[in-house]
């Protein structure tokens, strides 16, 4: 009797364990919840079931796929995490059951728990950085072109910069058109760029006028432009300034259009150059630590996570390099001195508790309580 009782103990004890650690194969699974909406089909209630599932499991590996490449900001990565994960999610699923279900107006809600194979994806994406070579800081570029008193919406400016900086070791991704309010208070599209993952911002402003033709007594058949273009960069971090540009330049063309559109190139490519240095200067003078949370336990527990780095203003930059096992090991270019001062802001700073297991000159270890 007490061998029997001993061996449900050891068995209650096992699976109470499993439960609570939610390991899944080999360690390289998560339980995710999902759900989805489908439309309701009263004619074939199957089906209409079946589609759900397997809605909600696509979402599911999308939930974890996105937490993979919430750093990234290339267009190839996407499609490599269109083509050979979203796509094909029912392969990422080892299994799943449905929570609840039921007809909610016009569609069918499914909820799942499902066991997604967190590793596989973790790996392919990670696979796709590395293919890509480097990951590059990414930087926005919006600008405030006028042509007169007109607003040029032909964005010559931004194509000038572009080829300015094609060979630097950043990426360049199209931003807005600028009010003069943003250049006045450029802190709202600084907030908007952060959101759309750049590190930085060039905000520029080029303005053209006609040159005045000098009195002679041969009648000139081109139209002569002078364009002035200011350029300044920002952290979209903390707002500061990390390089300014400034140029004049003049465009002659029989056409007042074209004179216009290369005065305004020629200014802003000038004044990009003078960019490409302290923008390299700043990408680099951020510390690098590596950070390892343990007992993260869930992807919506390393979500919130993720949130914390990209809240705090002294972290310029950080990439999800593992997480197994219910660890995430994170790299972090940080402004800050030491390790014991960034781990200090990201625990005081936010309303979560960590414990400190280990810091050293490079790294920090923390774990979820």
């Amino acid at each position: 009797m007490k061998k029997l009782f001993l061996i449900c103990l050891i068995a209650l004890f096992t699976l109470t364990a499993c439960r609570a650690f939610r390991i899944g194969p080999k360690g390289e699974g998560e339980y995710v919840t999902a759900e989805s909406l489908v439309p309701y089909d009263e004619n074939n209630l199957r089906q209409m079931k079946k589609d759900g599932i397997l809605a909600a499991q696509q979402a599911a590996v999308e939930k974890v796929a996105g937490v993979f490449i919430s750093s990234a900001t290339t267009v190839d990565q996407a499609q490599i995490v269109e083509d050979k994960i979203v796509s094909k999610s029912a392969g990422f699923i080892r299994h799943s059951h449905v929570v609840k279900s039921y007809r909610k107006g016009n569609d069918f809600y499914t909820k799942i728990k499902a066991m997604v194979l967190v590793k596989d994806i973790g790996d392919i994406i990670k696979q796709s950085e590395a293919d890509a070579f480097t990951k590059k800081t990414t930087i926005l570029v919006a600008s405030r072109e006028t042509v007169g008193e007109d607003l040029s919406l032909r964005q010559d400016c931004k194509q000038a910069i572009y080829r300015a900086l094609k060979t630097q070791p950043f990426s360049l991704i199209n931003g807005d058109n600028l009010s003069q309010n943003n250049i006045d208070n450029p802190n709202p599209a600084i907030d908007k760029a952060r959101g759309e993952g750049a590190r930085f911002i060039i905000v520029a402003e080029a303005a053209t006028n006609p040159l005045e033709t000098l009195t002679t007594n041969t009648i000139s058949p081109f139209k002569s432009y002078r364009a002035r273009a200011n350029l300044r960069v920002y952290s979209t971090n903390n707002y500061a300034v990390v390089a300014e540009g400034a140029q004049q330049q003049s465009g002659l063309d029989p056409l007042a259009e074209i004179a216009a559109q290369k005065s305004i190139s020629a200014a802003c490519e000038s004044a990009a150059k003078q960019l490409a240095e302290p923008i390299n200067a700043a990408i680099n003078s951020a510390q690098t630590f590596q950070l390892t949370v343990k007992d993260v336990k869930t992807i919506e527990r390393l979500k919130q996570l993720q949130d914390i780095l990209k809240e705090l203003r002294e972290i310029e930059d950080f990439n999800l390099v593992r997480y197994a096992n219910s660890s995430a090991q994170f790299d972090i270019s940080a402004n800050t001195s030491t390790s014991e001062e960034l781990t200090a802001k990201i625990i005081r700073k936010y309303n979560v508790n960590f414990t400190v297991v280990m810091t050293t000159p490079s790294s920090i270890v923390l774990s979820f309580n």
